[in-house]
């Protein structure tokens, strides 16, 4: 039998190194569900069970290195007022139907913009967030992937010493 439990952290993800502020095209590389999460309610000091889910992106920047930039946490609602609708319906530039499996968008690619937001728990902090996200404009395209870098083996005949 499994047995749920609540994470050990706030955060989803490990997105390593802080990403740069900027819009980029990204990739969906991850969705995660946590069930059974307890928190605070909003504005109370009392607690709740929820459902949340958080989208993973990964892009490269001007230079090709590669980030990764977590979503926030949402819960997991399908009403129209709720904050995981509204991004989803940015993210398609139209509203989710009802019953579909927005699992289907990993792999997908969106145009993000990635902010710099000072953590509420830990003062001195910064953490990348996505202020805002959209499909790919037709006619856009994601930066090449970066080349591969050259093994000692093929520079060996390059090394001027």
């Amino acid at each position: 039998m499994a047995i749920l439990t609540a994470p050990k952290s706030a955060q989803m993800f490990d997105t390593g190194e802080l990403a740069p502020k900027g819009t980029y095209i990204a990739t969906c590389l991850e969705i995660k569900d946590q069930f059974g999460v307890e928190r605070r309610k909003y504005q109370s000091d009392e607690m709740e069970k929820v459902d949340l889910t958080g989208f993973l992106f990964g892009f490269r920047d001007k230079a090709g290195k590669a980030f990764k930039v977590a979503s926030r946490s949402f819960r997991i609602s399908g009403n129209e007022k709720s904050s995981l609708f509204a991004f989803l319906k940015a993210w398609l530039g139209e509203p989710p139907k009802m019953g579909w499996d927005y699992m289907e968008m990993k792999g997908a690619k969106a145009l993000i913009t990635v902010e710099h937001v000072p953590s509420t728990r830990n003062p001195g902090q910064i953490f990348a967030g996505i202020a805002s996200i959209s499909p790919v404009p037709e006619g856009f395209q994601a930066p090449p992937p970066a080349p591969p870098k050259p093994s000692v083996a093929e520079t060996e005949d390059e090394v001027p010493f």
